[in-house]
């Protein structure tokens, strides 16, 4: 059970658990127009296990890149702990890297593009001379490109070609790429708001560190809350294939849920950020599993 315990800790579950989530939800939405969606398991699994072989790179690269770090900020993972080695660690990173680009080769050439780049940036992000983490703006600019934008447009048209050899994009698929960046944005400002001492210390200028924990949680909360609201008014427009009532309704509720969740919580107790910073994954969660719906319904 404890070899399991730390392998869970090290493949950081929530990022895990939301690349399960996007890569299905992203296949469905591609594949249930055309009544394709029993005939392609193949090409699903062969996605999933680049996609998940390509997030466990980066969350162990990153690890390994930040073990003084994460001894202060996050001492329960498994490098910080001491309960991995180094030698360990790179060897799951290797392995999941060569998983990753093979599954990724064999699923198509769309896949195999998307994996290359966000491997490249998940490297710039974590690794020196770039190591985009040390300052703010390249911090949310990394996991804005890779969870907002590269992830749901490649991997997207990935099974659009795959499946009906065509690089349409739907115009149903843009309010949820408009979404995901935005809340992307809000993933790279909230994760660094219980870490200030320790990225203070190391030099790491994270928004958190330049300009406080209430203002970039009040920062985030507007932005997202931007995000629920011009989804909720994109249904007054019209999405062609998609229910917009489902889409209005859904948003609003989840809004006030998510406006309720954050008024719970403490900027400037960690325990309360950290708290709300789970939730708010939830709702990434939950934004992945509902979205499809809208074809449906």
């Amino acid at each position: 059970m404890k070899i399991f315990s730390i392998a869970w800790r090290f493949s950081r579950p929530h990022t895990i658990i939301g690349s399960l989530l996007s890569t299905g939800a992203l296949y469905f939405m591609s594949a249930y127009p055309q009544a394709e969606v029993k005939n392609q398991i193949v090409l699903f699994l062969l996605t999933l296990i680049s996609a998940l072989g390509c997030n466990l790179y980066i969350v162990g690269l990153n690890q390994i890149a930040d073990i003084q770090l994460d001894k202060l900020n996050k001492p329960h993972l498994p490098l910080a702990s001491g309960e991995m080695n180094r030698s360990t660690a790179r060897i799951i990173i290797t392995v999941s890297a060569l998983v990753s680009v093979i599954s990724a080769y064999s699923a198509g050439w769309l896949m195999l593009a998307l994996v290359l780049i966000v491997g490249a940036l998940g490297t710039a992000y974590s690794v020196p001379p770039i190591k985009f983490k040390k300052h703010h703006f390249g911090a949310a600019f990394s996991i804005t490109l890779v969870r907002g934008v590269l992830v749901n447009i490649l991997m997207f048209l990935h099974f659009q070609w795959e499946i009906a050899e065509t690089l349409e994009f739907p115009r149903y698929m843009w309010p949820l790429v408009l979404f995901m960046i935005l809340f992307s944005v809000g993933i790279a400002w909230l994760k660094d708001i219980p870490d200030i001492k320790g990225d203070r210390n190391h030099g790491i200028k994270t928004l958190a560190v330049n300009r406080g924990s209430q203002w970039v949680f009040r920062g985030a909360i507007s932005l997202v809350s931007l995000s629920y609201l011009t989804l909720v008014l994109w249904g007054a427009v019209g999405l062609p294939g998609y229910n917009t009532v489902f889409l209005s309704s859904f948003h609003f509720v989840v809004w006030v849920l998510f406006l309720l969740g954050s008024s719970k919580a403490n900027p400037f107790i960690k325990k309360d950020v950290k708290a709300f910073y789970q939730f708010y994954w939830v709702l990434f969660f939950v934004e992945y599993l509902f979205y499809p719906l809208g074809l449906v319904l």
